[in-house]
């Protein structure tokens, strides 16, 4: 992302990594050391779009998890 200016607030973006979670028809999945921009001052996270089309990929089985943890509901 070229921009370094928050589309939202107009704060300031940096990188930083993070996990992300997505709850998809019932199942959750969770995405560990996720490179991200973030904005400073409101928070909005921007997922670069290569990153989101593989995260897409996960989500519809097409990538095998590195790992699965039980999650408890309440």
């Amino acid at each position: 992302m070229k921009d370094s200016l928050c589309a939202q607030c107009g704060g300031r973006l940096q990188r930083k990594k993070t996990s992300l979670d997505r709850l998809v028809e019932g199942h959750l999945y969770l995405f560990e050391d996720v490179s991200v921009r973030a904005c400073s001052q409101c928070g909005e996270i921007w997922i670069p779009g290569s990153l989101a089309e593989r995260m897409d990929q996960a989500i519809q089985g097409k990538l095998k998890p590195k790992k699965r943890i039980p999650v408890p509901v309440y």
